[in-house]
């Protein structure tokens, strides 16, 4: 049971639990409340074990989700909101039973209804279309013989939904990636079980009571668009798991709008809307608008600035393209057929509705602009000039903004990681060659320097110059109390990297899409913060814009 604040629902939630039936523990996780649930907890007398896990701040549901899983000791993991309460005493028994009986499943989930005296379902199962659409079945509707049916899902909410432990642990529990606003994250898990051959069931038999739209209201956000980025996240991994079934039909997935008065949790109203068209968006979860549950265009959109070209990429498309060239715009926009062809890359930004902004020539203008509204950002490691200024927006702004540094995932980095990490490394030595491009350094630089830092595992804190010409350069680096070498230059492809003491010399073939460009099309979709966000890589171009400046100094005094 994941808990923050919201003490009157967790005593209600826990004083339910002990009058259940079964053999069970209980870990509560504390995620950071400050309105007297820690001390509640501290001093609880309960029947059953209980096990607290206190966090002084709130990271989100997923992470802390797992934290609890990985403490607890059952066969079974029933995920329960703090704000649901037993029903049928034997809820815990027959779900468990459900598990034990048949191997094939994965997870189980009872029947919800609201709370008070009514029979009023709130979820009876959870459904999804062959084209994405997703939303709990009989919202609204009273209780019939239909909801308490044992049936095939396809997903289930969190507030309850029991998980064979085994499972949850070989999918790799619930991804953060989701957090910290927690909103379908169960839907992901639920994929990621049926994705690795398991099945989901409703159990109707047995109910609970859920006190809906009580649990993440505390976070501060407006969960209207991150709901919307997740489900697009959702449809865009799982679009074939949706086809594949089980099969719900757009008729599944009605629901009747309801009005919520918990202002006396010892005699909650809910009732029906008798006019439908009339709930207004924020009545609950999905919302009873019923909007969000519908399919939205799975394409996100991104404007260039800059006249170059980026990688095709299902699901994204390119909308608009700024360069103050004409002669480099026009083939360009013709190139991704875009409609939108302007010469100012703020205007671009201002105009132009899109999601993303890929920035290949330095334009701290338009940056800003974008970051202001709010779009996320990938920037070309020549576009970042003025750093400090890009830094400070990038962390004020709610867009984020990432560099593209395309080794950030390159799989033979990753086992020169691992490799560091299990040895001993008395050093480094790197040599980057590439065609002919622009100042090495400049182009260069940060890639290296990036390389470097993955596979040590700590930041490069100085650079200092041994040999310097327009086409090739070499520097001694330090990088986490190592002394090492840096080689760059403009020959044939060539990017070797030997660490002695923990890893060989490896020759990294260079990856075929940009690392980085994966990283900022995840983040359009509402998945994780970049590996290459500028805020995280700020030190490396400190380091790589003073050895800029040293070179040029050098290269300078060796034409006087």
């Amino acid at each position: 049971m994941l808990v923050r604040n919201r003490l009157e629902y967790t005593r209600r939630a826990l004083a339910s639990l002990a009058r259940a039936s079964g053999d069970f523990e209980i870990v509560v996780v504390d995620n950071g409340s400050d309105d007297g649930t820690a001390e509640y907890l501290a001093a609880l007398d309960h029947p059953r074990p209980v096990t607290v896990l206190r966090h002084d701040d709130d990271r989100g549901g997923s992470e802390r989700r797992n934290v609890g899983a990985a403490a607890a000791r059952g066969e079974f993991l029933f995920f329960l909101d703090n704000d649901v309460l037993v029903d049928d005493l034997d809820v815990v028994e027959v779900l468990a039973a459900e598990l034990a009986a048949d191997p094939g499943l994965g997870a189980v989930s009872p029947l919800l209804l609201y709370p008070g005296d009514g029979a009023v379902v709130q979820c009876a199962g959870g459904a999804s279309t062959a084209d994405g659409r997703i939303g709990p079945i009989g919202r609204g509707r009273p209780l019939g013989a239909e909801h308490r049916e044992h049936r095939e899902q396809s997903w289930a909410p969190t507030a309850a939904l029991m998980v064979r432990h085994s499972s949850f642990r070989r999918v790799g529990g619930f991804d953060t990636a989701f957090d910290p606003v927690s909103l379908c994250e169960d839907v992901d898990l639920c994929c990621r079980l049926r994705a690795d051959g398991e099945r989901l069931r409703y159990v109707g038999s047995v109910a609970m009571r859920h006190f809906e739209g009580t649990t993440f209201n505390h976070v501060g956000h407006d969960k209207l668009p991150i709901w919307k980025r997740h489900m697009r996240v959702i449809r865009s991994r799982w679009a074939g798991l949706f086809a594949a079934g089980p099969a719900h039909t757009a008729a599944d997935l009605e629901w009747a709008p309801v009005v919520k008065d918990y202002a006396d949790l010892d005699r909650p109203r809910v009732s029906v809307l008798a006019d439908p068209d009339s709930a207004p968006a924020d009545l609950s979860f999905f919302a009873s608008d019923r909007v969000l549950a519908t399919a939205e265009p799975a394409d996100v959109r991104v404007v260039l600035v800059g006249a170059d070209p980026v990688p095709a990429v299902r699901g994204v498309r390119v909308v608009g393209v700024a360069d103050p060239d004409v002669r480099a715009l026009l083939p360009v926009a013709r190139a991704h057929g875009v409609p939108w062809a302007l010469r100012d890359g703020t205007r671009l930004v201002e105009t132009v509705p899109a999601e993303g902004v890929v920035v290949r020539a330095p334009d701290t203008a338009a940056v800003l602009t974008a970051l202001r509204r709010g779009l996320h950002v990938l920037l070309d490691k020549r576009a970042v000039d003025d750093l400090a200024g890009l830094v400070e927006a990038a962390r004020q702004a709610p867009g984020r903004c990432s560099v593209d540094l395309p080794w950030a995932h390159h799989p033979g980095l990753v086992e020169v990681a691992k490799a560091v990490a299990e040895g001993r490394p008395e050093g480094f030595s790197l040599h980057l060659d590439r065609p002919e491009g622009r100042d090495v350094v400049t182009d260069l630089g940060p890639d290296a320097l990036d390389a470097v830092e993955r596979a040590l595992g700590v930041p490069v804190t100085d650079v200092r110059t041994v040999e310097a010409t327009p086409s090739r350069v070499r520097a001694v680096a330090v990088a986490g109390g190592l002394t090492g070498t840096i080689g760059l230059g403009w020959g044939e492809p060539r990017f070797e990297l030997s660490v002695p003491g923990a890893a060989p010399v490896t020759d990294l073939a260079a990856p075929a899409v940009s690392g980085a460009y994966a990283d900022f099309v995840g983040a359009l979709r509402g998945g994780p913060a970049p590996l290459t966000d500028l805020d995280a890589v700020a030190g490396l171009f400190d380091v790589v814009l003073e050895w800029r400046a040293e070179v040029a100094a050098l290269l300078w005094f060796a034409r006087l």
